[in-house]
């Protein structure tokens, strides 16, 4: 009986030994897939499962061939993301588009992986059906949480690539939304550009077409100036005069520090009120206009509005 044990014990390794050897041997095989397809195609659900099964021939060691297969020998399950641009549409079928494998065969050998060595690809197109979904352009606006150093600033609005999404939902969910936000850009004692990508806060309900937008911040070097200028009217009617209140108007400007640069002289500047605003403001009081060739970041008049008199010559 302890022989019969010590048989039966000897005979079981030699199996498992014998199984992981037969295992470990590279096989040629023809592996069945069922094939998921992840893509960005406007107005439709993001993901479509292929009617037809991607038979793919290669070679493979008996563990994965297992894996992939289980003992029920069912086809396996890929997951294949892919651009738009590779999806044709059917005539007269609006949901129905084909996938021609051989231009997306790079993308099924990095889904594989370095352990399937395929050699070909039997099935030549996969049609795909993809669910239409209702869905909206909206704007993406930039969650800004910044500090500077003395003297930094941040020059313009932020650059956001893109600067718009689609988001796809329920109609009645679409039409209350007006803008999808980034996660918060925080960043503190800033004195250079910034740049890099940044996450967007999902909208409960609704699928947003990317996670993630690129941003470029410019932070520059600025010295402040303040200057009184003279304000002059242009574009009065002829025939008429414009008295302004005051003549005289403080501005306050940020413009690069550019240590070897001229500086701005008030003669870089003046400060214009054009008859036109008058006209269409609906009031006398107008903030007047600063021009300049030289480049200024942004500035603010003390005092902002500016009594208007329209005065017929006489």
């Amino acid at each position: 009986m302890k022989n019969l044990r010590l048989f039966l014990a000897s005979l079981l390794i030699a199996c498992i030994v014998w199984a992981m050897h037969t295992f470990t041997l590279e096989y040629s095989a023809t592996l069945p897939c069922t094939v998921r397809v992840t893509t960005n195609l406007r107005g439709y659900a993001p993901a479509a499962v292929a009617q037809e099964t991607l038979l793919l021939h290669g070679k493979a060691t008996g563990f994965y061939l297992l894996k992939a297969r289980g003992t029920g020998r069912r086809p396996m399950d890929l997951e294949l993301p892919i651009d738009a641009k590779h999806l044709y549409p059917v005539e007269d079928q609006e949901d129905t588009f084909i996938l021609p494998v051989s231009e997306v065969r790079d993308k099924i050998n990095e889904q594989l992986g370095e352990r399937f060595a395929l050699d070909f690809i039997e099935t030549e197109q996969l049609t795909l059906i993809f669910t239409p979904q209702a869905y909206v352009k909206v704007p993406v606006e930039a969650s800004l949480d910044l500090t500077f150093r003395p003297q930094y600033m941040q020059v313009g609005p932020v650059q956001l690539k893109p600067d718009s999404v689609l988001v796809y939902g329920p109609v009645k969910d679409l039409q209350r939304l007006t803008q999808v936000r980034t996660r918060s850009i925080s960043r503190t004692n800033l004195d250079k550009t910034q740049q890099g990508y940044v996450g967007l806060e999902p909208v409960s309900g609704l699928r947003i077409d990317t996670e993630q937008v690129w941003y470029e911040l410019v932070v520059d070097r600025y010295v402040e100036t303040t200057m009184t200028l003279p304000v002059t009217a242009t574009n009065v009617p002829a025939g008429h005069s414009m008295m302004l209140l005051p003549s005289q108007v403080e501005v306050v400007f940020r413009a690069p520090f550019r240590p070897r640069g001229g500086r701005i002289v008030p003669e870089d500047l003046s400060l214009v009120v054009d008859y036109r605003d008058f006209a269409g403001a609906g009031s006398t009081k107008v903030i007047p206009r600063l021009v300049t060739y030289r480049d200024i970041y942004s500035w603010r008049l003390r005092p902002e509005l500016i009594e208007c008199i329209l005065v017929e010559a006489r």
